[in-house]
């Protein structure tokens, strides 16, 4: 009997290099029965019935909206990774042409795939890359407002690290209080990143020794006097230099930030708060599976 999947596509992304009819030919070409919707339309009634697996083919924003609906079942996700920074799938080591990565995938050797839940001031919500305070939500917000086509990922990439390093150099530090499984460390960051991944933002890597089935979160964080120091960081990663210099980070279980500051974000999305933000961020017991 024939593998049958569901594929759940986002058209607009990999700068459209891949049309849902040709990655309906990879699958069908390795063998797969294959049910397609667009990520962009009523994907949650395909996610009803979804077969053996889900094939995601898009960027980090899509797994994360699709992820949400398949946490602790076991159906699991086969990444065809589409977008710009692709971080969860450069964690996972998933990376080539979709035909190369089709052809690697095995229902009998899944991967376990931690997902973290935070309480904010908008509540309680899931993340699978990162939550944090500081320089990243302020990337975003700019990313938000500029919407810039580039040509290439590359060009993309580059021009987030770009932004990156010139709100490095003015964005002004706050007092943060962060409570690592119940030690208290206080001071002030120009950056506080809760990480269940290796990557974050514009694929850097902040969390090298991150695995996103251990159990445990891995904290960066970057303090005001660190602030020509990751500076240099983001220019040695804009030249494809490996760094000598690595911000802090601590693996833990629990973490609690209080940041005097207004400006958060949970994954790709920046939020911003009335006052101080205080966050409550652990792993839930339940997660994901990815082929």
């Amino acid at each position: 009997m024939a593998t049958r999947v569901t594929l759940l596509h986002n058209p607009g992304a990999g700068f459209e290099r891949y049309s849902a009819e040709e990655l309906l030919r990879l699958l069908h070409q390795k063998g797969y029965e294959v049910s397609y919707t667009s990520a962009k339309e009523d994907y949650e009634d395909a996610l009803k019935t979804p077969g053996d697996a889900v094939v995601v083919a898009g960027g980090d924003g899509t797994v994360q909206k699709i992820a949400k609906h398949l946490i602790g079942h076991d159906v699991p996700i086969g990444l065809l990774p589409l977008g710009t920074a692709n971080n969860i799938a450069a964690t996972l080591g998933i990376a080539g042409e979709p035909a190369e990565i089709i052809s690697g995938w095995d229902l009998a050797n899944l991967h376990a795939f931690n997902v973290g839940q935070v309480i904010g001031p908008e509540g309680a919500s899931y993340f699978f890359e990162s939550v944090g305070a500081g320089l990243f939500p302020r990337l975003i917000r700019k990313r938000e407002d500029e919407k810039k086509e580039k040509a290439s990922r590359e060009e993309e990439l580059e021009d987030a690290l770009l932004h990156q390093k010139e709100i490095v150099n003015s964005y002004r530090s706050h007092a943060c209080t962060i409570r690592l499984d119940g030690e208290v460390l206080s001071g002030d960051y120009l950056m506080v990143e809760v990480m269940n991944i290796k990557y974050a933002g514009p694929n850097m890597e902040l969390a090298p020794e991150a695995t996103p089935s251990d159990g445990l979160l891995d904290v960066v964080l970057i303090r005001e006097d660190e602030r020509e120091q990751f500076s240099t960081f983001l220019t040695r990663c804009l030249n494809g230099h490996e760094n000598s210099w690595l911000p802090q980070v601590r693996q833990v279980r629990k973490v609690e930030v209080e940041w005097q500051g207004k400006h958060y974000h949970i994954d790709d999305t920046a939020h911003e708060a009335e006052g101080p933000v205080h966050l409550e961020v652990q792993l839930l017991p339940q997660g994901l599976l990815f082929l």
